[in-house]
């Protein structure tokens, strides 16, 4: 399974100890396959004397990457310090990839960039939106943007239409 991002809420002024708590569990237990990065976004703030500080920008919260499954839930929730994800009591919601682009660029981490599954000249079918059903051809792809431009035949004619990703499906 891919690692997506989850939002973690903690008890405020307890970040950094939940981060160190489940960097030693993830080791101890050896679930660095399901765990990866933990990020306490902050920013640098400068001072009139030219200091510096850190500021949280998300104060009572921690980004993690991990693989969501029973034992990671359970482990995460058991941590000190931790009253819950992002989402549903049941159902922790993943950040969407171009959230944790922002929040990502703005901490200055580095982005993770994942291969892309579409390529120029593949057969994708729209599976929603206004050309629903229609088949077409990938024209370009836009990793950046997470969008496709497919030609598909519109009134007989072959049109490019920019389309995001999660809303094609591969024709086999």
């Amino acid at each position: 399974m891919q690692k997506r991002w989850y939002a973690i809420h903690v008890l405020t002024s307890r970040e950094e100890k939940v981060k160190q708590a489940i960097e030693k569990l993830v080791k101890a237990k050896e679930l660095d396959d399901k765990i990866g990065r933990i990020v306490i976004p902050t920013e640098r703030e400068r001072h009139s004397r030219g200091s510096h500080s850190e500021r949280k920008l998300f104060p009572g919260y921690i980004l993690v990457e991990m693989v969501l499954d029973e034992e990671t839930w359970h482990f995460i929730r058991r941590i000190p310090g931790v009253t819950g994800f992002v989402g549903s009591q049941d159902k922790p919601v993943p950040l969407r990839d171009q959230e944790v682009e922002t929040i990502l660029k703005m901490v200055g981490e580095e982005i993770p960039r994942r291969p892309s599954i579409w390529h120029k000249g593949e057969r994708v079918r729209i599976r929603s939106g206004p050309f629903e059903g229609l088949e077409g051809v990938i024209e370009k792809v836009n990793p950046q943007k997470r969008t496709l431009v497919v030609m598909l035949p519109i009134m007989g004619r072959e049109t490019s239409v920019e389309v995001e990703f999660s809303r094609v499906e591969k024709v086999e």
